[in-house]
């Protein structure tokens, strides 16, 4: 695969960062993942980090070199990064309730599949044309795509910063999962959390993921988020990746539309026990003696839970 990947975060206006971002490249597939710690519940690093490693992990969990299933690897991987920040803050003394956005994005064989929760957007760029961006788990993203606010005018709504889903908390959240998308030569995707795309117009952003330099553009992107919003700026971060390889002839894996999962179809009372134990690694002399990697693990899972929905 040919392609250009960068990362860069800010602290901007704020004490501490508690954005986290992390990629992990193979052979055939690169992971980007970015969460944004929400900052007023106690734990958003904390939240972050876990969010972060634990889809991390997950990929460098599947020795098989493709993931026949993108989309639900994404999503029961920030399921079980949900279960685990509730499970940690629980374990504090005293307890909180730590939670954080994400967006989570798999490039495997020139094609990319992506998850979200929050506010956290990720936009698919094409001759400086945003083609696709995420929609917020907001009441103001609510309000747009119901024709009541412009894009400019959400990011002045008094309730811009109001949040319908989180990672973390006392709910699960309902995972946002885009259509599996073809990349074309010169593809540009971008992972961003608020900080960044609170400050700047579609147009700017475009315009600086449109650099020749990746590195130069995200980095001076930022920048100029962080000085237009001066002593207000949040924690600004973002990840960009541009396919510079020719266009795939592999045939898709996926062919649903976009769609959302929730805990009530992936782990409900009856489900969460079989979700963790697909997803729990395997030790070295289980897995020497045939045990289920992760991804056959998610082929048995999303068949359990056919069966269980029939009933």
């Amino acid at each position: 695969m040919k392609y250009q990947i960068t990362s860069h975060s800010l602290a901007g206006g704020r004490a501490t960062n508690q954005d986290r971002i992390a990629i992990v490249e193979r052979d055939n597939a690169v992971l980007m993942v970015l969460a944004d710690g929400l900052g007023g519940h106690e734990g958003g690093a904390l939240a972050a980090e876990i969010l972060v490693q634990t889809v991390q992990h997950a990929l460098e969990a599947v020795r098989q070199p493709i993931i026949t299933k993108p989309s639900a690897f994404l999503a029961l991987a920030i399921m079980q990064a949900h279960k685990m920040i509730v499970a940690r803050g629980a374990g504090m003394s005293p307890p909180i309730s730590p939670r954080t956005t994400c967006v989570a994005c798999l490039v495997q064989n020139g094609y990319a599949y992506w998850a979200h929760v929050g506010d956290s957007r990720l936009y698919h760029l094409r001759a400086g044309n945003v083609l696709v961006r995420t929609l917020d788990h907001t009441l103001t993203e609510q309000m747009h795509v119901g024709g009541l606010l412009s894009e400019e005018e959400m990011k002045k709504h008094p309730e811009k910063t109001r949040l319908l889903m989180a990672v973390g908390g006392p709910q699960a959240p309902s995972i946002s999962l885009g259509e599996e998308c073809l990349l074309h030569t010169g593809d540009t995707l971008l992972l961003c959390t608020d900080g960044a795309w609170e400050a700047l117009p579609n147009d700017s952003l475009s315009r600086y993921i449109g650099y020749a330099s990746l590195e130069e553009g995200v980095e001076e992107m930022l920048l100029a988020a962080e000085g237009r919003m001066k002593n207000k700026a949040d924690n600004l971060s973002a990840i960009a990746f541009r396919w510079e390889d020719n266009v795939s002839a592999q045939l898709p894996l996926q062919s649903e539309a976009a769609r959302e999962t929730n805990h009530k179809t992936l782990i409900d009372d009856m489900h969460i026990k079989t979700a963790e134990k697909k997803l729990r690694p395997a030790k070295p002399d289980a897995r020497a003696e045939g045990k289920k990697t992760l991804d056959e693990s998610i082929d048995e899972l999303e068949a359990f839970l056919s069966k269980f929905e029939k009933h």
